[in-house]
């Protein structure tokens, strides 16, 4: 539609006709009746010429259209959410109210916010994202990851790439952050302006980054009114909803791992012992176990410390000892985890690291599995073997040859027990199954197949005695326990429980993991999915970190063992 008779004023009779158009002839749709905003009526050709639209109008627009305002078809075809918008135009009180997942989401083209601020040259959006912990390292589908598209991309100035390198790696100091600011600002302001008008914009380079940006600290032109104000004079009554908390930091993309029995050793606890939180735990254990948990792990003897009634509390604390000493070196990682996962006897650290358990009440929770569990072990002669190069089908297979050919054994029991790593697994049963299971395995070409120091057939039906005693103890336990802080993977289905999800949801599968498969390698794999970045093994000994070394290169790169 063309402008007036004065070249000025646009003619806003949307149903007339000129030579050229093809909307409003005959057989064609009438242009006024497109179901579009207002804005996209009018030409925008430079600054000064149609309807200037911010970033929370574009957003509405293009993402939340009605039936009064639907784009006629045309959707939000690029999957943006508002943080993609906000990024955009660099507007940090649109992006603050953004939520973790929309600061760390991919668009159609698998560009995150990240991206998009690295193409436009906004380095202060860029900081703020790295700082907030989200997505800054995934590729788009190109395969350029925001870092590399600062070079890529031929958008920005030489001084807003180096600003954008220095945001990604998150050291844009405040100083070059408001710079970066006022750069755009300026780099954006059309050429030949009257010298009065940028004179102005010079002096009032805090006014238009507040307005154009929501940052600094311009002071409003006007006091607000409190709330208590604004209710006396409109005589409105006191609301009785409490204003909600104020958002914390999101979550880490940090995964804290914790080892089973297994992984001990005398000499354990040596470096931390002297932490006054962990000699707060020690004197607790004491009363609580009824033996020194200290003086055991110290000094031995071995033999004592590799039995099971023993040798979990043990674990158990070391994994919570772990935990404090991770404090001093990786805080943010404890304090704001995205998920937590222990290996058999570490769920139960994992469940008092998430908060759905205090240390006291996990403690006497972990004694009475190792004291059932021990009690177990000694109804029938049972054992567990390492077996390592074979697929899971031929492993199951052989499991049930082993029990179909020992003639010796009333009842014999043999199955996968724990599921570890791609060809690695942990088989338990009565023993002279497991024996067998050995010695068919090897037939194979198994590249292992040995009988390991375990204290009995753990994660199989041996395990029932104990199963019905741990049940008892859980459920006296359960109206004590709280929703976790962050997700948790449990052994038995190897899938995320949310944070936040009540405690009855999950109990079960507490009790059902003394006799079912440990799912551990789909646990690792689920957490990779969702998003983790960095794994953390807080306990003695370095097994988890090589069993995930076999599952994923890439998590085993970002995996750091936290000594005990």
């Amino acid at each position: 539609m063309p402008y007036g008779e004065d070249g000025e004023t646009w003619d806003h009779d949307y149903r007339q006709h000129f030579e050229g158009m093809a909307e409003n002839q005959p057989g064609h749709k009438k242009f006024a009746d497109y179901h579009l905003p207002r804005w996209t009526k009018h030409p925008l050709t430079h600054p000064f010429s149609g309807v200037f639209i911010d970033a929370p109008d574009f957003a509405y627009s293009a993402m939340k259209a009605d039936s009064g305002s639907r784009l006629d078809g045309v959707g939000n075809h690029h999957g943006w959410s508002p943080a993609h918008i906000a990024a955009m135009f660099g507007d940090m009180g649109m992006l603050e109210s953004c939520s973790e997942e929309e600061l760390s989401r991919p668009a159609h083209g698998g560009k995150t916010p990240a991206h998009y601020a690295v193409e436009v040259g906004n380095a202060w959006v860029l900081q703020w994202l790295v700082e907030r912990g989200a997505d800054t390292t995934s590729p788009d589908n190109l395969g350029y990851t925001p870092e590399e598209l600062i070079w890529v991309n031929s958008r920005n100035h030489a001084v807003e790439m180096e600003w954008l390198e220095q945001a990604v790696k998150g050291e844009l100091v405040e100083k070059k952050n408001v710079q970066s600011q006022e750069y755009k600002l300026k780099r954006w302001q059309p050429e030949g302006m009257d010298p009065v008008v940028s004179g102005f914009l010079e002096k009032n380079k805090e006014l238009q980054r507040m307005f154009m940006y929501k940052t600094g600290d311009h002071p409003s032109p006007y006091i607000l009114p409190t709330d208590d104000e604004v209710r006396d004079k409109q005589d409105l009554p006191s609301s009785l909803v409490l204003r909600p908390a104020p958002k914390g930091k999101p979550a880490m993309p940090a995964a804290l791992l914790f080892p089973g029995q297994g992984s001990q050793y005398v000499g354990m606890l040596k470096g931390c012992v002297d932490l006054p939180a962990v000699q707060a735990m020690l004197n607790s254990a004491k009363s609580i176990l009824g033996w020194d948990v200290r003086e055991l792990c110290l000094e031995g003897p071995e033999e004592q410390l590799s039995q099971t009634k023993y040798c979990q509390p043990c674990m158990f604390i070391a994994g919570m000892a772990g935990l404090e000493i991770m404090k001093d070196q990786k805080n943010e990682a404890v304090d704001r985890p995205q998920a937590v996962a222990g290996l058999s006897l570490g769920e139960y650290t994992a469940l008092c690291a998430a908060g759905v358990l205090t240390f006291e009440d996990a403690l006497r929770l972990v004694k009475v599995r190792a004291e059932a569990m021990q009690e177990a072990t000694e109804v029938q002669a049972q054992c567990m073997c390492s077996v390592a190069g074979l697929d899971k089908p031929t492993v199951q297979d052989l499991c049930k040859k082993a029990c179909e050919q020992d003639k010796e054994t009333k009842d014999p029991v043999c199955q996968v027990a724990n599921n570890l790593f791609p060809g690695g697994f942990v088989c338990g049963g009565t023993k002279k199954t497991v024996e067998k299971l050995c010695e068919l395995a090897l037939e194979k070409r198994a590249m292992q197949a040995r009988v390991i120091k375990a204290g009995g057939a753990f994660h199989t039906p041996l395990m029932k005695p104990a199963e019905e005693e741990l049940k008892r103890a859980v459920d006296s336990a359960k109206s004590r326990m709280k929703p976790p802080r962050c997700a948790i993977y449990f052994n038995v289905t190897g899938k995320k429980v949310p944070a936040g999800t009540d405690p009855a949801e999950f109990v079960d599968l507490m009790k059902r993991q003394l006799t079912s498969e440990v799912q551990w390698e789909p646990s690792v794999r689920q957490m990779v999915m969702d998003g983790v970045k960095d794994f953390y093994e807080v306990g003695p000994l370095k097994q988890i970190k090589a069993m995930i070394k076999r599952i994923d290169q890439d998590a085993f790169k970002r995996t750091e063992n936290i000594a005990v």
